[in-house]
């Protein structure tokens, strides 16, 4: 069956995991740690779904005590029924950034949970976008942890990356694994049962235990390899990240279900372009706003650019403390066009500057590809 023929029916799982709006955080936390899960759906009392909490949300919030009842941690999810088109629910799920998403009926009762790696496996079923090599759609200089990394280290890199996982090398890059959030979570979940759940960024917390106590096998294919050889890799090593190495097996890239999915809607996009910044509090309304703006100005100058139109940008920010106790902001940015992917990172203490010089050198960089593109095409025959 074509991806384009299935609905999310076909690729959810039944009956899921869930909590009740009523229930305490202390619950959430013991669910998530016996299921070995990081994101529930929350339904009311008659099992209808009224949000959703995931373990980023909540170590992104700081004092929260356990005692505190779900219904005001949580958010609200995008609503996706059994019979949503799986390419609809895979362009709802990138331009959210969540990891899965609650299925309902029509009565907004839940009946499954659709997952990225559900429709991670459904990409197989494109067999146009599944050919691709890796090489077009890899990240290249991927950030990754040495053996005697502590695993809080690891799981700092891993919550700014928005990512579960994290490859391991030595000191000349050779892959050495991976270290997952699942295999240190016995750690992770005993500071998340303290009295508060906070950011763990700057905790004085014993740091004792070392990636290379909880090392996986490697997960990854060579450059050159068919997208779809990276996602039977990824699915059978229960993966939801895969490096790119040479024949000499050293890192040269790294890909994502994230990305994987984020690419593939690209190519089902609308002629708006998807916009999405993460790694800022939803509280930030008058900055957001202020970001949206420069975004806006700089994408329709680049959607005059035949073959370049903007696709998808995704804007990642994280913020450091510097020697002197300043802010720093460094951002990620990914910038999908029609024909090619674009990546541009940059720091500054004034995030809104900051974000206007990344767009200026976006609108730069794709307008010189542009140009390159042209002149080639003078000396076509």
């Amino acid at each position: 069956m074509k991806i384009e023929e299935m609905v999310v029916k076909d690729v959810m799982s039944e009956n899921p995991i869930y909590v009740e709006e009523t229930e305490l955080l202390s619950r959430v936390i013991a669910k998530m740690k016996e299921h070995q899960i990081h994101e529930l759906p929350v339904v009311d009392s008659k099992k209808r779904v009224v949000g959703y909490i995931d373990f980023e949300h909540l170590i992104k919030r700081k004092n929260i005590p356990i005692t505190s009842k779900v219904s005001t941690v949580m958010i609200k999810p995008p609503r996706i029924i059994y019979s949503t088109p799986v390419v609809d629910a895979i362009k709802t799920m990138a331009q959210n950034g969540l990891r899965s998403i609650p299925v309902t009926d029509e009565s907004d009762i839940l009946i499954g949970l659709a997952t990225r790696t559900d429709f991670t496996r459904a990409l197989l079923n494109s067999e146009s976008f599944s050919s691709k090599p890796v090489d077009d759609l890899m990240v290249e200089n991927p950030v990754a942890v040495l053996e005697d990394t502590t695993i809080y280290e690891a799981l700092e890199k891993m919550r700014k990356l928005d990512e579960m996982s994290i490859p391991v090398v030595d000191d000349h890059n050779h892959l050495k694994g991976m270290v997952h959030i699942r295999d240190i979570s016995r750690v992770i979940w005993r500071e998340k049962e303290r009295p508060t759940l906070g950011d763990m960024h700057g905790e004085k917390v014993k740091q004792t235990f070392l990636v290379k106590d909880f090392l996986s096998p490697p997960v990854n294919v060579e450059k050159g390899s068919k997208i779809k050889e990276a996602i039977k890799t990824m699915l059978d090593l229960k993966s939801h990240v895969i490096a790119i190495t040479d024949p000499e097996s050293i890192l040269v890239g790294i890909l994502t279900q994230r990305d994987l999915l984020e690419h593939f809607a690209s190519t089902k996009a609308e002629d708006v372009a998807v916009v999405q910044i993460t790694g800022i509090s939803e509280g930030d309304a008058v900055l957001l706003d202020s970001m949206y703006s420069i975004i806006e100005r700089d994408i329709k100058k680049m959607a005059k650019f035949e073959n370049f139109k903007p696709v998808s940008l995704t804007i990642h920010i994280e913020e450091h403390v510097s020697k002197t106790s300043d802010i720093v902001y460094v951002v990620r940015a990914k910038l999908i066009t029609e024909k090619k992917v674009f990546y541009y990172t940059d720091q500054d203490a004034n995030l809104l500057a900051l974000v206007d010089r990344i767009m200026d050198s976006l609108h730069r960089i794709v307008r010189k590809e542009k140009e390159k593109e042209k002149e080639m095409r003078r000396y076509m025959p």
